[in-house]
């Protein structure tokens, strides 16, 4: 026996307003696994990361936050706010150093 996680995925669709989707279940753990977070699974490999879920509820809701992408606008805010913070303190320097 092992002591890692050896997923048995299943293809299943499920529909998400007009679209039906294929995403894979773990029938091991029964956890849904998000085809565009982990696309490994639907070929049945073994993912090194991902995004799983116990209800197709909650799996439903993830997969539509991906059109608002969420979480990369975020990002990127945080990235500019740094950015300008370099450029301030590289402008002090240069005053400094005058």
């Amino acid at each position: 026996m092992s002591s890692r996680w050896v997923p048995r995925w299943k293809t299943i669709e499920i529909q998400i307003d007009d679209k039906k989707v294929e995403v894979c279940f773990d029938e091991v753990s029964k956890l849904y696994a998000c085809p565009l977070c982990t696309p490994i699974c639907k070929k049945g490999g073994i993912p090194d990361y991902g995004t799983y879920f116990f209800s197709v509820d909650d799996l439903k809701e993830h997969l539509i936050a991906h059109g608002t992408a969420y979480w990369t606008k975020k990002i990127k805010v945080e990235e500019e706010e740094e950015e300008e913070k370099v450029k301030v303190l590289e402008e002090e320097e240069e005053e400094n150093e005058e």
